[in-house]
């Protein structure tokens, strides 16, 4: 019989964080912009909060948790971008509504980009 693991903290807190994004995600497509930035603010508070009592920080994790954001930001602007562009009529700036949900939702994806290499990230070798 085989015994099974106890979940770790990482895993129990990327289902919050999961929940999160899709409460911003959502609120952005219902023009909640105020539940969006707490949403995301709290989302952004969760590995902080985490690593600063569960784990030891090492020199960079910031810096690339910044970097991780960054680029996690840019797959919404360039997915919404591309959407509007290959829509037919859309060619000339005629459908700014997909890359202005793009640009909202942004924000969002790079927290949560974050948050997830804060909290299953390693040190480097």
């Amino acid at each position: 019989m085989r015994l099974r693991e106890p979940l770790s903290f990482t895993t129990l807190l990327l289902v919050p964080a999961l929940a999160l994004a899709a409460l911003a995600c959502v609120a952005v497509s219902a023009r909640q912009l105020p539940l969006a930035a707490a949403a995301t603010g709290t989302l952004l508070l969760l590995p902080v909060v985490f690593r600063l009592w569960t784990r030891t920080w090492y020199r960079g994790l910031v810096l690339r948790g910044v970097g991780v954001f960054l680029l996690g930001m840019h797959v919404p602007l360039l997915l919404g971008g591309a959407l509007a562009y290959s829509r037919i009529g859309c060619g000339e700036g005629g459908c700014p509504e997909l890359y202005l949900l793009g640009v909202l939702v942004s924000p969002i994806v790079g927290t949560l980009s974050s948050v997830v290499y804060w909290l299953v990230g390693r040190p480097p070798v």
